[in-house]
């Protein structure tokens, strides 16, 4: 039975864009996303991925706020100034906000990115996205705690939960 088969991409790989943050938290290259995510087997374009990448921002500095704000009041000039331990020679506290902005990143994009089919493997296919984009979703959850807990060096690492007793 003959198919049709698209032919192997043969493009240069884009050369990305730089979506900065707030000066506070760092920007990211669509690029260090699209490398460690696939979505889609190549057909993300790019500016569904820079869009996807600015929601990821907007759901982390979102999250992030009232943290961003102790640490911003308390001298911290950026992010890099919250820790000073390092994990493959990049900052850890920066190395958590691109795991941040990559999972919401891909978690958005599995939840906007639809299949286009004449036959009933699509409702199968969708419900396997939603969980998906949904674990996508609990690791950038797991990746704001982990930020959290980080306070400024010489601070000791407050962990993923911080329970208050009333």
């Amino acid at each position: 039975m003959a198919g049709f088969t698209a032919p192997p991409d043969n493009a240069e790989p884009a050369a990305g864009q730089m979506i900065e943050a707030d000066g506070w938290f760092p920007g990211i290259n669509t690029n260090a996303v699209r490398a460690r995510i696939r979505i889609g087997d190549g057909a993300v374009t790019e500016a569904r991925l820079a869009e996807a990448v600015i929601a990821a921002m907007l759901a982390g500095i979102k999250a992030l706020a009232a943290w961003r704000s102790a640490h911003a009041e308390a001298g911290l000039a950026g992010l890099a100034d919250v820790s000073d331990a390092t994990l493959a020679g990049e900052n850890m506290a920066e190395v958590i906000w691109r795991r941040i902005l990559i999972y919401y990143a891909a978690a958005e994009l599995m939840d906007t990115h639809t299949d286009v089919s004449a036959t009933d493997d699509i409702l199968d296919r969708e419900d396997e996205k939603r969980l998906t984009a949904d674990s996508y979703r609990r690791k950038a959850y797991e990746a704001v705690s982990d930020l959290r807990g980080l306070g400024p060096a010489g601070e000791p690492d407050l962990g993923r939960n911080v329970v208050e007793l009333i």
